[in-house]
Formats: C-alpha cells, structure tokens, sequence
C-alpha cells in the first residue's frame, strides 16, 4: 500500500539511517549508507571527524557541488514480507556547517556525535517529494 507523507515521514524519523545517492559526473549514481537526523522540514546528514574518511572532501561533497539532485532511501526488511517498507525522499542537498540545534539533535540521535568536532559539517536535504510503500500489516 503507498504509505502518505505523514506515514512517511514518521518511518523516516524512525529509521534514522538509509542510502544517500549524489549524482557522479562520470559513473552516474553515487550511494553509501549513511545516518540523518530530520529537522527543519527536511534530513540533516553528518560528515563527522568520528570514522576514517578517504581525504578531507569526500566524494559525495564534490558530487553535491556539480549537482545538487539527491535521493535518499530507509527501508525496512524482514523474513515476513508482510512487514516490509520503503520510503523515499528527492530533493536538493548542500554542504553547511552545522547549526546547535543540529548538533544537539544528531548527539541525541547518535551518542559518539555528542564530543566537541565530532561532526564539523553537515549535508542538508530539502525534500522535493517523498513516496513510501508498506506491506499490509507492517509494525
């Protein structure tokens, strides 16, 4: 059944994490899990100083200065496919710093963002749509 943007939404916030795809100028979809907290009507995704990272602008940065289309997915799979779902956010992203409200959100949502620099930018999503789907009798 599609699910409305309230379901929606609220699957999202639940699910606080889902892939992020960036458009890449040469191999087309760019996508890597990633955590998000949701705020001012929109996700806000962590660049954290927490894990590793290839170098000090990773790709999806780069991918989001060329082109700010992004596409997120949460979905949740269980061996009862009677509780499967997905939800799917398009919009447009950018790098920022982050703002305290941000900051105080993703260290409630994720503790091991709670130090000081632990996630020194953010990438923020401005839904354009959001689609979900649920199986009949999902939790």
């Amino acid at each position: 059944m599609q699910l409305d943007p309230t379901a929606c939404w609220a699957r999202l916030g639940a699910a606080g994490h889902g892939v992020l795809g960036t458009v890449h100028a040469r191999r087309g979809v760019d996508a890597v899990p990633v955590v998000y907290v949701v705020a001012d009507g929109g996700l806000v995704v962590p660049i954290d100083a927490v894990k590793p990272k290839r170098g000090p602008r990773l790709q999806r940065l780069r991918n989001l200065d060329a082109d700010p289309r992004v596409v997120l997915l949460a979905d949740h799979y269980d061996d009862d496919w009677s509780q499967l779902w997905w939800v799917r956010l398009h919009g447009l992203a950018t790098g920022a710093p982050p703002t305290a409200p941000q900051l105080e959100r993703l260290a409630h949502a994720f503790p091991a963002y709670a130090a000081d620099g632990a996630v020194p930018s953010v990438i923020v999503l401005v839904p354009e749509e959001v689609t979900g789907w649920a199986a009949g009798t999902t939790r």
